[in-house]
């Protein structure tokens, strides 16, 4: 088992790959031109912010469902503050402990039932 923490604070759920331009991709493109929208994918690409709560439970619930089809006995995840209050436990495990904690975020070992 590896006792790496897994660091859901940077990280992003995994997406689908866009086809089709959005309402407001064509007015960006339209209005500014096809440069400054290149320009604007690039530095999302490139600069993707802090995931909100919603991302970090969405890749926490990705996790715990790859952890519960390989049979894992625990897992370790930060968290952030926020993320922490709005989480339900799902039935699959059976216990959650806090291994630290500051200001910003929450080390959990999750225990698999």
């Amino acid at each position: 088992m590896i006792d790496d923490i897994i660091d859901l604070t940077t990280m992003q759920p995994s997406k689908v790959l866009r086809t089709r331009f959005t309402p407001t991709d064509l007015m960006w493109i339209v209005v500014v031109g096809g440069v400054p929208y290149l320009a604007r994918e690039a530095f999302r690409h490139l600069f993707p912010g802090r995931p909100t709560v919603v991302d970090q439970l969405k890749v926490l619930a990705e996790l715990i469902a790859a952890a519960g089809e390989e049979k894992a006995k625990s897992l370790k995840v930060r968290i952030s503050t926020a993320a922490k209050t709005r989480w339900e436990m799902p039935e699959s495990i059976q216990e959650a402990n806090v291994l630290g904690e500051n200001d910003d975020t929450i080390d959990l070992e999750i225990v698999f039932a």
